[in-house]
């Protein structure tokens, strides 16, 4: 093995003890396990988000594993995210930012062309709000409840891509989801000049999950010619129950300064049980071999009637229409033929029904992957969206994601001919 390949396994030691951080904040991830993740690279990002049918011999499919048959080469990939909000009500507005690692991931064949397994650290859930309400008790003073929330789940992913026959393949993910969340509620009263009360009272949730779940993939591709394909995916996420450990506290913290003056545990390493969704996709895209593919994805997250925290969980579903072009992938003297250039767009409606009301979600995507040598890339996938509704007294948020990353493939494996 090349000495310079042990590098990938040093940066991804690394960036596991750093993916922890926030990478979105939103209001709309106060419920249950917080907002669930989209798990594809930047490439998938800039195509709207599709992947479930769409292969790539070139980056990672984390979207289904049975696509992984097409690393024939050793792949690491990293990358960052960035992400910038507008939230708007009735009465205020304002705007925050968030950013940390996005991802992880190394794949390479165990048998070239038959079978492929990678190793991925992705986040899965992310919750990061700050939100206030208040009740006027009299003409100068009110009473504030605060809500924060901070944390979120991550996952490690071990998938294995196998050929099963000719052009059919087949995959599946052994998922390890790990993390804690941080639930607060604060109480105090407010007027003209500030602080009434000389305390604050907290109530504060602390949950620990950690457990394995499954997921599973199909896939097959048709040949119309000799250099246009149909390629078509289906996934299936197993339900499961993540189990963890809850700890509850009510404290009295001074209102000028935060310190904790008086703690009462309520709830110590109890047992806790959360039902993640069955999730069912299917992806379908139309490739003309090293030009362009064009694709579509839904999926199907079902929640059945859970209820967290008097926020009602229903079915989410989404639809992602991408693609990307190649002007001239062998083209040596202009380096911009060689780009890949993506575009795509997304609609999801999401599992929360806030105040009777459905919160949906559209983006527009595009993005790139700038060549590095012959086969590794510079990739970027930006987002604009728009999520929520002023309706209802809810918030409308208007956002702009940024992913970048960097792959590197190689031939890690090779056996030495001479010494």
């Amino acid at each position: 093995m090349r000495r310079h390949s042990i590098l990938p396994a040093i940066l991804f030691f690394i960036g596991s003890l750093a993916l922890q951080a926030q990478t979105v904040i939103s209001p709309y991830t106060n419920a249950g396990l917080g907002e669930l993740q989209h798990t594809g690279l930047p490439h998938n990002v800039a195509m709207g988000e599709i992947g479930i049918g769409t292969p790539s011999v070139w980056h990672i499919n984390n979207q289904n594993p049975s696509f992984l048959v097409n690393n024939t080469l050793s792949t690491f990939q990293v990358g960052f995210q960035g992400d910038f909000r507008n939230f708007q009500s009735n009465t205020a507005e304002a705007s925050d930012a968030a950013g940390s690692l996005r991802y992880m991931a190394v794949a390479f064949p165990i048998k070239a062309g038959k079978w492929s397994t990678s190793i991925s650290l992705l986040p899965y859930s992310i919750v990061n709000y700050n939100l206030f309400n208040t009740q006027q008790i009299t003409d100068s003073v009110r009473s504030v409840n605060k809500y924060l929330g901070s944390g979120g789940l991550s996952q490690v992913n071990w998938s294995h891509g196998f050929r099963l026959y000719k052009n059919l393949l087949v995959g599946v993910s052994l998922k390890y989801v790990f993390g804690s969340i941080s639930n607060e509620v604060q109480n105090f009263l407010d007027g003209p000049q500030g602080f009434i009360s000389p305390y604050i009272i907290e109530y504060s949730e602390e949950t620990s999950y950690s457990d394995v779940t499954y997921s599973v993939g199909v896939s097959n591709r048709f040949a119309l010619s000799k250099s246009k394909f149909l390629n078509v995916g289906a996934i299936f996420e197993l339900s499961g129950t993540l189990k963890g450990d809850r700890n509850v506290t009510f404290s009295r913290l001074a209102a000028t300064t935060g310190g904790i003056l008086q703690t009462s545990d309520v709830l110590a390493d109890g047992s806790v049980e959360f039902v993640l969704p069955r999730e069912m996709g299917f992806g379908v895209s139309y490739e003309y071999a090293n030009k362009y593919l064009i694709g579509l994805d839904m999926t199907m997250r079902n929640w059945g009637t859970e209820t967290e925290e008097g926020v009602t969980l229903n079915n989410a579903f989404k639809i992602a229409l991408g693609g990307e072009i190649t002007p001239d992938y062998q083209n040596v003297r202009r380096y911009w033929s060689r780009v890949n250039y993506r575009f795509g767009l997304n609609y999801r409606q999401l599992s929360y029904l806030v105040n009777e009301t459905k919160i949906n979600d559209f983006g527009i995507n595009f993005g790139a992957s700038f060549p590095v040598n012959s086969v590794s890339s510079v990739d970027t996938g930006f987002k604009f969206g728009w999520r929520g509704t002023t309706d209802n007294d809810l918030i409308r948020e208007r956002y702009i994601q940024v992913v970048f990353g960097i792959t590197i493939n190689d031939r890690w494996f090779v056996k030495r001919r001479y010494d």
